[in-house]
């Protein structure tokens, strides 16, 4: 199935812009803290200290771009009664919690949530989002493909990680997954879908990415030092090396190989403000995009 959806510019929701403002500076700290797991050219701080800003402009490859899609999946979950411990596996920040606690609230169903990320500020950053909304979670910093639990989940979530392992983690991620859920439990995911090579911009791509990213602040008439958050955006865009999942065809294969069922697999045909062509990785890009709800066999 393939539709067209509009670029999301800025947050729906007053409550998640206020969350993200009052998150961001926790970011930066942070991620110049405590951020060193190696992505692409950089390590994780070129990511994880300018993403909530991203987020508050519409600029980031995030959940809410597809909360339609997760909503609808993760409440199904849900109002299943069978899907109370859950797994957000890898994450930017607290997006892909809040999705999930919003989905199960939505449902009055309870939720027993573990963040697990390879870089301790994503995770912090998830405690800090679940004091904020009272709810516990419960974090680990660990690589996910390795990750192990005395007791399986119900559910793992996650969005656009598939793209950052080579095709031979992407394999070891989604057989760890398996041994993660029950059977009959779940996987719900989304990733861009693309044969593009793997590739960072050119420094000309990565400083009009960084110029949008400026001007849009300006326009949002967000508290910022321009000259700090270009930085970041550059920094960002010529960090990330993205490789390519394929099309709907591979994916759907990715997690059969591994003995899940695919029961839900549409291909939505996403603007954003990044063009498809623009080969930033982690951005708001426009193209094809795979929505995935795999179950274990």
């Amino acid at each position: 199935m393939t539709v067209s959806a509009p670029a999301q510019q800025s947050p729906r929701e007053p409550e998640t812009a206020a969350l993200l403002e009052r998150s961001a500076p926790l970011a930066r700290l942070l991620a110049d803290s405590l951020c060193r797991a190696p992505i692409g050219r950089d390590h994780c701080g070129a990511l994880h200290g300018v993403w909530p800003d991203l987020r508050l402009l519409g600029a980031a490859a995030e959940p809410d771009r597809h909360a339609a899609f997760y909503a609808d999946a993760l409440a199904a979950r849900a109002a299943a009664g069978a899907s109370e411990r859950v797994l957000v596996s890898g994450c930017a920040d607290w997006g892909m919690l809040a999705t999930t606690v919003s989905a199960y609230r939505h449902q009055a169903a309870p939720l027993d949530v573990t963040v697990v990320d390879r870089c301790p500020t994503p995770t912090l950053l998830c405690a800090w989002y679940g004091a904020q909304v009272g709810m516990p979670v419960r974090t680990a910093v660990a690589d996910v493909g390795e990750y192990q639990e005395s007791r399986p989940f119900d559910l793992i979530c996650t969005h656009s990680l598939l793209r950052y392992p080579v095709l031979e983690g992407r394999h070891r991620l989604v057989e760890n997954w398996r041994k993660l859920v029950r059977p009959g439990g779940a996987v719900v995911t989304v990733t861009r879908l693309s044969r593009e090579p793997a590739s960072s911009p050119d420094p000309e791509s990565a400083r009009r990415f960084a110029d949008r990213i400026v001007r849009r602040c300006a326009e949002l008439g967000l508290d910022r030092d321009p000259i700090e958050l270009r930085a970041r955006a550059e920094r960002f865009s010529t960090a990330q090396v993205a490789h390519a999942v394929g099309d709907a065809t591979d994916l759907r294969e990715l997690f059969e190989q591994h003995g899940f069922e695919v029961v839900r697999l549409e291909t939505p045909q996403l603007e954003g403000p990044v063009h498809v062509r623009e080969p930033i990785g982690g951005a708001a890009r426009s193209g094809s995009y795979g929505e995935i709800v795999a179950v274990r066999r």
